[in-house]
């Protein structure tokens, strides 16, 4: 009996040819590529986040309580699938939004991969403080074939919001 012979049916790669080999490194390297895309896609989470084409702002001071403040604001669909919006709020402290509209259109709104939806904010600004410290987050309810979810559109977004800064400069008057 030859003892290389043992040595070679006991190794592990011995039943394994290096198309196999292959096969499985393959597989192993697309998995996380793959997972990387579908997040990209906007399928799992919807991509929300602020577009570029931002309208006017206004404010209006309405008591010694609070201050009025009506923000254009624009977000886009950065995901490749299409979302359906069918509500909208906004969460920090200090602000409360009394009424929203789309420029176009009612909810519940469908909007596109690479889409503006453009919304018209009418927010009280209550605390100056608080909204100074930390601006107003958009909470945008998605429906899904799923399901419905909550998306965030923060407002420390590289491409920056528009309306948290008109939000902001309510309070310097």
């Amino acid at each position: 009996m030859d003892s290389d012979s043992i040595a070679d049916r006991l190794a592990a790669e011995a039943g394994r040819s290096p198309r196999t080999r292959a096969r499985t490194t393959l597989t192993v390297a697309l998995v996380p590529a793959l997972a990387a895309l579908v997040w990209a896609s906007g399928a799992v989470v919807p991509r929300l986040g602020y577009g570029d084409d931002g309208g006017e702002d206004s404010r209006e001071i309405t008591s010694e309580t609070y201050i009025t403040a009506r923000v254009d604001e624009s977000f886009v669909n950065n995901g490749w699938m299409p979302v359906t919006v069918t509500g909208v709020g906004v969460r920090g402290h200090g602000v409360v939004l009394r009424r929203v509209r789309p420029l176009e259109g009612r909810f519940p709104r469908a909007v596109g991969p690479g889409e503006l939806l453009r919304l018209v904010l009418d927010l009280d600004v209550e605390d100056c403080a608080a909204v100074r410290a930390r601006p107003p987050e958009v909470v945008f309810e998605v429906s899904r074939w799923w399901g419905s979810q909550a998306v965030t559109v923060s407002p420390e977004e590289p491409d920056g919001p528009q309306g948290g800064y008109a939000v902001e400069s309510a309070c310097d008057s």
